[in-house]
């Protein structure tokens, strides 16, 4: 079988052929990343932080990502704190506890005059219920996304805080 040249050749240049041909396939169907322009709407997606009790959430779509931290200030309010790489321009955020119900937004306390940080406080949430939407607004793009509030506690399987 393997004496003939063809049988030998074709081994050696079927794999090549194939990977040649993904990266071409890729090159020519994929997307094309490009910046957000004003007016525009950009969904964030929630990354896989936000589903379990890590004390933090991520939403992104992009380059553009918000960071959101919890801490409980008493036994019923939860202090959320967001940071950006970008500089936002104003932040508004609904704790919604039902789907059914039109929650208003609230607007987000600067903490900084970058606008790089934010902050919110948000009265007894139901871990395994309620949800936070945001929307986010950065060089007149909305950003706009929903998370569990699954995250806003923090428990590891040691007793010790990683976080630090």
């Amino acid at each position: 079988m393997f004496k003939n040249k063809h049988v030998i050749i074709s081994l050696i240049v079927a794999p090549i052929l194939a990977i040649i041909s993904y990266f071409a396939v890729d090159a020519m169907v994929a997307e094309t990343p490009h910046a957000a322009q004003p007016g525009e709407r950009v969904e964030l997606i929630e990354k896989p932080n936000c589903r379990y009790s890590s004390g933090a959430c991520d939403l992104k779509n992009g380059e553009f990502e918000i960071h959101i931290q919890a801490k409980w200030s008493d036994e019923v309010q939860v202090l959320l704190t967001l940071e950006s790489k970008y500089p936002l321009d104003g932040v508004i955020a609904a704790h919604v506890t039902n789907d059914d119900h039109n929650v208003p937004p609230i607007n987000m306390r600067p903490l900084d005059k970058e606008g790089h940080k934010w902050t919110l406080n948000i009265v007894n949430p139901d871990v395994n219920v309620d949800r936070l939407r945001l929307a986010a607004s950065a060089q007149r793009a909305l950003y706009y996304g929903d998370a569990s509030l699954t995250f806003i506690n923090y428990e590891t399987s040691y007793q010790d805080d990683f976080r630090e």
